[in-house]
């Protein structure tokens, strides 16, 4: 299947303070063959970039509890009308970070800098998905962290020279499966997480 890209330029990008590239937008005049082998008209395309990400749930085998982080997301808070926004923007997610190494590397330091635990069991890799793919590239690799016990998970963490106001919460894991039923879990990486540890230990539970 043919794509042509006949022009392309990004005119945004946004930097750290160290110069950093950390996000951009792509525009792009864009053709690609269609499934009856025609070549579709040139339309203008917009690419978010913001490189990818690694997430990590954290299931604790002898309690049967996951570790989740609350922290405020702008953009989350930013999707309610103004109206509504009080008390808006705090979310329940997995443990996540920007991939910037090899995927089980980025997961076990997130680990330890937004909830204060070492893991130092091996991880098992649950998927790999996009996103948003209608406007992003990112990527999310997603990680099982099993422990025995949530022993040493911290109160509050994240790293204050990133801004992160992190707290860690241990929650039994048939409440979390309630909690995203009720909507209460709204986080994608984190529902698909869910969902995958489900599978796995219905598959085990299983005669």
């Amino acid at each position: 299947m043919r794509v042509e890209i006949s022009s392309r330029s990004t005119p945004y990008e946004f930097q750290s303070p160290l110069g950093r590239v950390l996000f951009s937008m792509e525009e792009a005049m864009v053709s690609h063959e269609r499934f009856d082998g025609r070549m579709a008209p040139a339309v203008r395309r917009v690419h978010f970039s913001r490189g990818d990400s690694v997430g990590v749930l954290i299931y604790a085998v002898d309690t049967d509890e996951v570790v989740l982080v609350e922290q405020f997301r702008y953009p989350v808070y930013a999707s309610y009308p103004e109206s509504e926004r009080d008390g808006k923007g705090w979310i329940l997610e997995t443990v996540a970070g920007v991939k910037d190494a090899r995927g089980p590397d980025v997961a076990r330091r997130e680990i330890l800098e937004e909830t204060g635990y070492a893991l130092r069991g091996e991880l098992e890799h649950l998927t790999t998905v996009y996103v948003s793919p209608g406007g992003t590239s990112e990527r999310t690799e997603l990680y099982l962290g099993r422990v025995s016990k949530p022993e040493g998970i911290c109160q509050h963490a994240g790293l204050e020279s990133e801004s992160e106001d992190i707290r860690p919460h241990v929650i039994p894991f048939g409440e979390a499966l309630r909690m995203m039923a009720a909507g209460r879990i709204v986080d994608s990486k984190t529902v698909i997480a869910l969902y995958m540890l489900k599978e796995r230990l219905d598959a085990r539970r299983e005669p």
